[in-house]
C-alpha cells in the first residue's frame, strides 16, 4: 500500500535533504581543505587536516606551518568557501528545529481547540490560579468537563498536566471565550487578580452567551457592586469565606467538619442540590406524596423556588414545583435514586 504524502510530509522530506547534502558538502570542503595543503605546502595529512579544521573553525591559533603565498590564497578560498556553507548549514538545521518546536505547539493547541469544539454544557475557568486548580479538580470529581483559559504558559502547562483542555490566550477577548466553547458552556468562572478584569470578562461572555451561569471573586464591596451589575450569578469573597470558615472551626467545629464531610461526600453520605426540570414526573405532588424519607432513606433539608427563595424544613404539604431545587441529604446511592426519581429515570 502506497503513503499519501501531504505538504507537510513534503516540507519535512525537503528540509532533511537540505541539511543532509549541506553535511556533505562541509566534508567535501574539509577533504578539499586538507588535500590542497598536502599538494600545495607539502604536508602530511594530519597537519593539513589540522590547519583546515582550526581555519574553518576561524579558532585563530596561528599556523601550523609557515605558510607560502599560494597557500595563504588557498587559506582564503577555504574560508570564504567552508564559512559559508557551515552558516546555510547552521541556518537550515535550527529552523528545522524552530519549525519542528512551532508545529509541535500548533498541532497540540490544534488538537486541544477540536476537543473543545467537541463539548457542551461544560464550565469554563479564566486563569489558572491556586483556587482555580481546587475548585476544577473538585468538578471534575463530579463528572464535569472543564476548560480553562490562561495567559502565562507555564501556568497552562501546569493546568494541561493536571489533564485540563487548555486555551491559551487573554480571557478578557471574545476570540479566547469563542475558542473555549462559551456559546455552548453551562458555566464560567472568572478568577482573574483584578476586579476590572473578571468585570469585563463577565460582559463579554454575557454577549456571547445569556444564559450562562457565571462565577467570580471579589476584592472588595465595591469589587462586588459592579460585579453584580455585570450580571454575575454568584461572588465569592475568599479572604471573607476564610475568615468565617477560621471563626466556625474555633466556635463551631463539629458543625464545620460535618459540612466539610457531607460536602464531598467521603464518608458514604453528603448533603446535594437537584433541581427539578419542567418535564420531571414530581411536579405538581407534595412531599408527603413522595415520602422520600421512608421509601428513600432522604431527607429534603430546603428548598429553592425558581425565583431564588429559600425554605428551610419544608412541610409534608409543600408541593414540588418545576425549576425549584431540592437540598437533599442521605447516602450517596440513595441521592442517586432520588436524582432518577426527579428526572424520570
Amino acid at each position: 500500500m502506497s503513503k499519501q504524502w501531504d505538504v507537510d510530509d513534503l516540507e519535512v522530506v525537503a528540509a532533511r535533504r537540505k541539511v543532509f547534502l549541506l553535511c556533505i558538502l562541509l566534508a567535501l570542503v574539509f577533504g578539499f581543505g586538507t588535500l590542497g595543503y598536502m599538494q600545495i605546502e607539502g604536508w602530511n595529512a594530519f597537519d593539513s587536516f589540522y590547519m583546515t579544521v582550526i581555519t574553518l573553525a576561524t579558532i585563530g591559533y596561528g599556523e601550523t606551518h609557515p605558510l607560502s603565498m599560494t597557500g595563504r590564497a588557498f587559506t582564503i578560498v577555504l574560508i570564504f568557501l567552508g564559512l559559508g556553507i557551515f552558516t546555510v548549514l547552521v541556518g537550515s538545521v535550527s529552523r528545522a528545529v524552530l519549525e519542528g518546536q512551532f508545529n509541535k505547539i500548533f498541532d497540540r493547541s490544534k488538537k486541544m481547540r477540536e476537543r473543545v469544539e467537541r463539548l457542551s454544557g461544560h464550565t469554563i475557568f479564566c486563569g489558572f490560579s491556586r483556587l482555580s486548580r481546587i475548585a476544577a479538580a473538585e468538578l471534575r470529581r463530579a463528572g464535569e468537563e472543564i476548560v480553562v483559559i490562561e495567559a502565562d504558559e507555564a501556568r497552562g502547562r501546569e493546568a494541561e498536566q493536571a489533564g485540563f483542555l487548555v486555551i491559551y490566550g487573554d480571557a478578557t477577548l471574545d476570540e479566547s471565550l469563542t475558542s473555549a466553547g462559551v456559546a455552548r458552556a453551562k458555566r464560567l468562572v472568572t478568577l482573574l487578580p483584578r476586579d476590572s478584569d473578571n468585570v469585563y470578562v463577565t460582559l463579554t461572555a454575557r454577549e456571547l452567551n445569556t444564559s450562562l451561569y457565571v462565577v467570580s471573586r471579589a476584592e472588595d464591596e465595591v469589587g462586588e457592586k459592579r460585579l453584580k451589575r455585570a450580571g454575575v450569578n454568584r461572588i465569592v469573597s475568599a479572604y471573607r469565606i476564610a475568615a468565617r470558615k477560621l471563626a466556625d472551626g474555633l466556635m463551631r467545629p463539629y458543625i464545620t467538619d460535618f459540612f466539610e464531610i457531607a460536602g464531598t461526600g467521603t464518608a458514604g453520605w453528603k448533603i446535594e442540590e437537584i433541581k427539578i426540570p419542567v418535564t420531571s414526573p414530581i411536579c405538581g405532588k407534595t412531599l408527603r406524596d413522595l415520602a422520600l424519607r421512608q421509601t428513600a432513606n432522604v431527607s429534603i433539608a430546603a428548598i429553592i423556588s425558581p425565583d431564588g427563595k429559600f425554605q428551610l424544613n419544608p412541610q409534608g404539604d409543600t408541593t414540588l414545583v418545576a425549576e425549584s431545587t431540592l437540598i437533599a441529604v442521605g447516602w450517596q446511592s440513595d441521592i442517586q435514586a432520588l436524582e432518577g426519581l426527579v428526572v424520570g429515570g
